[in-house]
């Protein structure tokens, strides 16, 4: 009794927690893209159990959730190839072992962090859903301009 007490505990903790992030992001955004990820495939991996304990698929729910609420637009965008492609450029730049943090694209020069780098291509990839042209700024900032 006391275990499924304490597991329900933790479970209403990480929803709390999901519900908090997800307003957040609300607040600070217009609109919100992210990796339409295989979440079963990722269950069943080599860090499965973490996976799981972090509740990937419950926040992205809730996301959806709040952003509807609040006027935020939410997508979900291709997963495939983000951390390998340049978000500059839009060449690949090929595979990256996990030890490899920093993105260099060969084509073009740009260096990001590899993270960085791809949540610039999900940006990207994200605009051009919805039928914006996107810009890449100099100092490395993204505008959605509306195609007419």
């Amino acid at each position: 009794y006391k275990v499924s007490k304490l597991y329900e505990r933790i479970g209403n903790i990480r929803k709390n927690y999901h519900w908090e992030l997800a307003h957040s992001l609300c607040v600070q955004a217009g609109m919100i893209f992210a990796e339409d990820l295989n979440l079963k495939g990722l269950a069943q991996g080599m860090l499965s159990k973490h996976c799981l304990d972090a509740g990937w698929g419950q926040f992205l729910q809730i996301l959806s959730q709040c952003c509807l609420k609040r006027g935020v637009f939410f997508h979900k965008v291709d997963a495939r190839k983000t951390s390998q492609i340049c978000p500059n450029c839009l060449t690949e730049t090929g595979k990256k072992t996990l030890a490899e943090r920093v993105h260099s694209c060969s084509n073009c020069g740009y260096t990001a962090d590899r993270d960085v780098a791809a949540a610039q291509v999900v940006a990207i990839r994200g605009l051009a859903a919805v039928g914006h042209t996107v810009k890449m700024l100099s100092e490395g900032k993204f505008i959605g301009i509306p195609t007419t």
